[in-house]
């Protein structure tokens, strides 16, 4: 028994310090986007959207402002509400918009997304030098393509993928909202990501800007057999020679995150099966749990080291209070990235991630994943 508990906050403190001495490093090397403006006409921008009608107007609308667009293309994925008709009405306002409806005959692939802009592409080929893929959640601040645009030239790579500012209305989006960057953070070496090692691959296709060639070699959506098609896309992109960068976009775009615990559990947690699989998302929960024990052992730790005078008992205590602390530093980096409602606290990460990784380990056992009422597939076979 006392093995057991020594080594489980053992794993715990390894756990702990490892993210922190992980976030360290990294915070440096997330460079952060400054809005400016760029070279106008260089960027094509293409969105696929599924129900997404109260987003619609606004999302398009925070692009058409940024001089460097040159055209937008909008894809409609089979919605069952106005969407269509709400894209049909912005083209005819504005010439630079083209709207397209995934076509019933195109090329079946385990990502809905991939498929819709693979067919778009082929439909309107990108004609800019770059392209920026974007999702209906996202609102581009004035100078963001400018700013991308900026993040590409000064670090050298032909893609960058952008994390943006979450916006949420409630306590529970607030605990979700922050875990997608707090993984980044603490788990993703950010240095080897940049150069072309494809097993070190980040994306977020909330915000990815690529060159037009670049995109090309690498073969694009309609390559990707993965489900989660952000990810797949870096690793083919560093496979064809490309680096990528993972930027902080907290200045330049805002997110308008999931509302609410179900939706929350939906939206991250198919990106979390999809790309770790039932394993790997079980791992997810119990490495958060592992660590959250660790407050509980120092308080142990305290008392019988203030009870016994122990100095064995006082350096265990301490070394406990350090490993509890040394996540603060990647929580606070990545909770002043979450935009919340004035007064509501940012709650601790761990519930909320062992929450999710439990919730997307249980949809995988169920049999597979479902998204805006269609069916999507089951997990990634791949065990982590």
């Amino acid at each position: 028994m006392i093995a057991a508990l020594s080594w489980l906050l053992g794993t715990a403190l390894a756990l702990a310090f490892g993210g922190a001495a992980m976030a360290l490093a990294n915070v440096p090397l997330f460079h952060r986007l400054v809005p400016q403006p760029g070279a106008p006409g260089t960027v094509d921008l293409y969105i696929a959207m599924r129900d997404e009608a109260e987003r619609a107007r606004e999302c398009v609308a925070s692009f058409l402002g940024q001089p460097e667009l040159r055209r937008a293309v909008l894809i409609d994925d089979g919605s069952s509400d106005e969407t269509a008709a709400i894209l049909a009405r912005i083209a005819r306002e504005d010439e630079r918009v083209v709207v397209l409806a995934v076509p019933a005959d195109a090329p079946a692939q385990r990502s809905p997304k991939a498929r819709a802009i693979a067919a778009a592409i082929a439909a309107v080929p990108i004609e800019a030098p770059f392209v920026l893929f974007a999702d209906a959640d996202v609102r581009a601040l004035p100078g963001a393509l400018g700013a991308t645009l900026a993040a590409r030239a000064t670090l050298e790579v032909g893609a960058v993928t952008g994390f943006p500012r979450t916006r949420v209305r409630d306590l529970w989006a607030a605990g979700f909202a922050l875990l997608p960057r707090l993984l980044l953070l603490e788990a993703f070496p950010m240095r080897a990501a940049r150069g072309l090692d494809p097993r070190f691959a980040a994306g977020n296709g909330q915000w990815f800007f690529v060159e037009r060639d670049a995109y090309a070699r690498s073969g694009g959506h309609a390559a990707i057999s993965a489900l989660v098609e952000d990810i797949a896309l870096a690793s083919a992109l560093k496979r064809s020679g490309t680096r990528v960068a993972c930027v902080d976009a907290r200045d330049c775009v805002v997110l308008e995150g999931y509302g609410g615990l179900r939706a929350s559990l939906a939206g991250l947690g198919r990106s979390l099966l999809g790309q770790v699989g039932i394993l790997g998302s079980l791992l997810y929960a119990a490495l958060y749990l592992v660590r959250a024990a660790l407050p509980a052992a120092a308080a142990f730790a305290w008392i019988d080291a203030l009870s016994t005078g122990s100095g064995g008992w006082f350096a265990m205590a301490s070394l406990l209070t350090l490993g509890a602390a040394a996540p603060t530093f990647a929580f606070s980096a990545a909770a002043t990235a979450v935009e919340r409602p004035r007064g509501t606290p940012q709650p601790p990460a761990a519930p909320f991630a062992v929450a999710l990784g439990l919730w997307a380990a249980f949809s995988g056992i169920r049999g597979g994943l479902r998204w805006r009422g269609r069916r999507i597939g089951r997990a990634n076979p791949r065990p982590l």
